[in-house]
Order: structure tokens, then sequence, then C-alpha cells
């Protein structure tokens, strides 16, 4: 076990949070919806069922990745013990583009959610995805990373919008 495998610890930790964060966010506007506006969440027409049913999914799922997690925690610190390794070297666990990446990310998501109600669907996706994308992408020259972006935010976003709105004629906000 090395660096490595504490980079991939911390990142799998860290994406565990962010979906506990997204569970607490979704139960308390499902629990909102449900007790305030009065909404019946067991009925065929609710529009309540299909975010219930997400929650339900990414619940059941927290909780077999958090057991996982444990054990693997749980290895790798008793790997470290048997090993004599505890005084292994202390370089930073958490490599700092990496966790600026992530930040990033962060930021921009918290930014999009607070946009979208303001811009609607198409500009505020056309927005999130294409700094996203340019964040994204390092293999590239910083035009051609642009140039990628805008193509690719330009074909896709169109494309959900109909599929979702056209096809399913679920209404976006």
């Amino acid at each position: 076990m090395n660096d490595n495998q504490e980079n991939k610890i911390f990142y799998r930790v860290i994406s565990l949070l962010f979906v506990a964060l997204v569970i607490i966010v979704i139960y308390f506007d499902l629990s909102r919806k449900y007790f305030q506006q009065g909404i019946k969440l067991f009925t065929i027409d609710s529009p309540l069922v299909f975010p219930f049913l997400v929650f339900f999914t990414l619940i059941i799922n927290f909780i077999f990745e958090l057991k996982n997690e444990i054990k693997k925690i749980l290895k790798y610190f008793s790997f470290l013990k048997t090993n004599d390794a505890i005084q292994h070297s202390t370089q930073s666990i958490i490599p700092s583009k990496e966790l600026m990446d992530i930040i990033v990310f962060t930021i921009i998501s918290l930014i999009y959610v607070y946009i979208l109600p303001i811009f609607h669907f198409i500009i505020a996706t056309s927005l999130y995805m294409f700094c996203i994308m340019v964040i994204e992408n390092k293999s590239d020259r910083f035009i051609t990373q642009l140039t990628k972006s805008v193509l690719a935010t330009v074909i896709t976003i169109p494309l959900i919008y109909y599929i979702f709105y056209g096809i399913f004629e679920v209404i976006l906000p």
C-alpha cells in the first residue's frame, strides 16, 4: 500500500460524503413538498414518485458502499499496523491539484443549482456543462479545450432537452 492507495481512500470518502449531502438535500426537499405543500407521495400520478425512488436507491447504494469502504479502510490500517508502517511517509495525502479540482467542481455545481431556477434548463445547463468540460479536459491546448467544450455543449444540451421535453414530455426547469 502506498500514497496512491491513500489517495484512493480519500477520494472514495469524499465521494461518499458528497452522496450523503445529496441524500440529505433530497430528504428535506421531499419532506417539504410532502408536509408543507401536501403533495401525496404514494399515488400513481404524484410528481414525487421518481424523486422518492431516486432517494431510496441512493440510500441503499450508499449503505452498501459505506459498508465496503469501512472494510477497505480497516483492512488498509490493519496492514499498516502489521507491517510497522505507521511511521510511513507523511507526504500530503491529498494532491493539491486534484483537491482543487474537487473544490472547483463542487463550487460550480452549487452555482448551477442556484442559477437553474433563474436561467432555466438550457442556459444554466449549457454554462454548467461548458465549465466542467473546460476544467476536466487537461490534455489539450486551451483553444482546443474551448472548441471541444462548445461543440459538445451545443450538441448535447439540445439533444437532452428534446429527449425529455419532446419525447417524454417532461417539463424541464
